[in-house]
């Protein structure tokens, strides 16, 4: 069970019975580096953590990464492709939902804060035991990038940085200016 609040974009949900809230202003910013154990488990910081719940979703995010939320955050996510204008029967709704909902998996942390990635999404992302992997925050989800694919997205999307941002500055968010052209 949890309650959401909505503050002019500020999610704030009630996770269980505890009464505690996860709110997704006071989570982690910025991008931090973790090893994959040998049973490819990510290793949370401790104030990654705190921010989380026990147990989140993990799934298929866009450019290969694996997208990291909270249940509560997930629902909302999957919501979007409920709404989204497209026809029951578009083709490309289809291929997204099998593409980014379908292969979803809840995982716990556990007492150590590791969470094992499984095996469809390590693939997914290019991900292997052993290897370094980047995890960034972003309003409503963590990402986790395999860093040498996030150091080319960051080189790739940064040189056309100022025009993605003069487009969404202007409201023009479903303009061109990216491969797909979707929000990340």
């Amino acid at each position: 069970m949890f309650v959401l609040l909505d503050y002019n974009g500020l999610h704030r949900f009630k996770l269980g019975k505890s009464g505690a809230y996860w709110n997704s202003m006071v989570a982690p910013q910025g991008a931090t580096i973790h090893k994959l154990d040998s049973a490819s488990r990510l290793k949370l910081r401790e104030q990654q953590r705190a921010s989380l719940p026990s147990v989140v979703v993990l799934a298929c995010g866009f450019d290969n990464c694996i997208n990291l939320f909270v249940p509560q955050a997930w629902d909302l996510y999957q919501q979007q492709f409920v709404r989204a204008n497209a026809s029951p029967l578009d083709p490309d709704l289809h291929d997204l939902k099998r593409l980014l909902i379908a292969r979803a998996e809840e995982c716990t942390i556990d007492e150590q804060g590791r969470i094992k990635i499984p095996e469809p999404l390590l693939r997914w992302a290019g991900l292997e035991a052993g290897k370094e992997a980047q995890l960034i925050y972003l309003d409503d989800r963590y990402e986790i990038w395999e860093v040498g694919r996030y150091n080319e997205f960051l080189t790739e999307r940064g040189k056309e940085l100022k025009q993605i941002a003069r487009r969404l500055l202007r409201g023009d968010a479903g303009g061109s200016g990216g491969s797909d052209g979707a929000d990340h």
